[in-house]
């Protein structure tokens, strides 16, 4: 049976602002925003740093959050992902910011900045222009200029990539675990031509997953160094897909989301639980989660990791659920695009 994610016209239709083309060249932004990194003028920036603090919100957080996951068992430093109006306390003049807003007009992260800099803390900026851009030329604060005309959350290759690359620059990423980052970049190139909008819905990942989860809830679970990719599917579900969606990890959905599985049946017949699996999480526990969401969730699809780092594993994951998000979006006859409801907020 033919699927309409397969019609070039219907996606042309529901897809203006092309969310699947920025989708596709992730792989290349990924390539562009370590050239773009490695030309940043850190000369006032030194290599020895006791923290890392990482001010963002929504998608702009999101690499930051990547970051941490990834980073987490290497990294001699603590890594924090402020998502808030101030920076955490212990922030200081040993502590690194970065001040990181696609728009670079976001409030919050403005508000950091201004704390960072009037704390004295080492700062660096990241945005593709607006008060965040004219704040770091003011006070002279570095400053990596993303390209225009993505939404935020498509913008996440330049957002990630330029943030690790300066992270390895300040001497934060050894160079044993920066050699992950050719191999991810290099499996992102395969799942791109595997997922694109030209690749049919019988060998297509994304389009696969988006017509599994189509009609019902989904709710993404995944082991711990996956949980800001599970995070990323159920806001990805929210803003492309246009659809409630829910998250946790393991072992925490051990201790309270396997709960849900005893709600009543007409409720769970709606849900479908996505479990995210990687090679490196084959507990017993794990498997019987998942047996028990198959009992009595209405549906259960798994996805599969692939690449041999860490990197590659979380970055396949988190591509697969960036392309089925789009595709969501278009089967619900919605601009995957579109953020009404954020822009209602914002004007309030």
């Amino acid at each position: 049976m033919s699927s309409v994610l397969d019609d070039p016209e219907h996606l042309k239709k529901h897809d203006p602002g092309d969310m699947l083309a920025a989708i596709t060249r992730f792989p290349q932004n990924a390539r562009k925003a370590v050239k773009d990194a490695e030309k940043l003028n850190l000369k006032t920036h030194k290599k020895s740093y006791k923290g890392l603090i990482v001010a963002g919100m929504g998608g702009s957080a999101v690499g930051g959050l990547l970051l941490k996951d990834w980073l987490k068992d290497t990294c001699s430093v603590p890594i924090e992902v402020s998502r808030s109006y101030t920076l955490p306390a212990w922030a200081n003049k040993d502590t690194v910011v970065y001040a990181v807003s696609y728009s670079g007009d976001t409030e919050e992260t403005l508000s950091q900045y201004k704390e960072a800099v009037d704390a004295g803390c080492p700062t660096i900026c990241f945005s593709s222009g607006g008060k965040l851009g004219q704040s770091a030329g003011i006070h002279k604060t570095p400053w990596l200029k993303y390209p225009k005309g993505y939404k935020p959350r498509a913008a996440i290759a330049h957002q990630f990539f330029s943030l690790a690359t300066v992270t390895r620059r300040l001497g934060l990423i050894s160079d044993e675990t920066w050699s992950e980052v050719d191999d991810a970049i290099n499996t992102l190139h395969g799942l791109s031509a595997e997922m694109s909008p030209a690749a049919p819905s019988a060998s297509n990942p994304g389009k696969r997953l988006a017509e599994s989860i189509h009609g019902y809830i989904p709710f993404i679970y995944g082991p711990e160094d996956l949980a800001t990719v599970a995070y990323r599917y159920s806001t990805q579900f929210n803003e492309n897909g246009k659809s409630p969606a829910a998250h946790s990890f393991f072992p925490e959905a051990f201790h309270n989301s396997v709960v849900s599985t005893e709600a009543p049946r007409e409720l769970l017949s709606r849900c479908c639980a996505v479990v995210i699996r990687s090679p490196f999480d084959a507990s017993k526990k794990a498997e019987r989660f998942t047996e028990l969401l198959a009992q009595s969730y209405g549906r259960v699809v798994k996805v599969e990791v692939t690449g041999e780092g860490r990197l590659s594993r979380i970055l396949s994951a988190l591509y697969i659920g960036d392309f089925a998000s789009a595709y969501l979006g278009i089967l619900y006859g919605h601009d995957p695009g579109s953020t009404k409801s954020i822009d209602y907020l914002k004007q309030a």
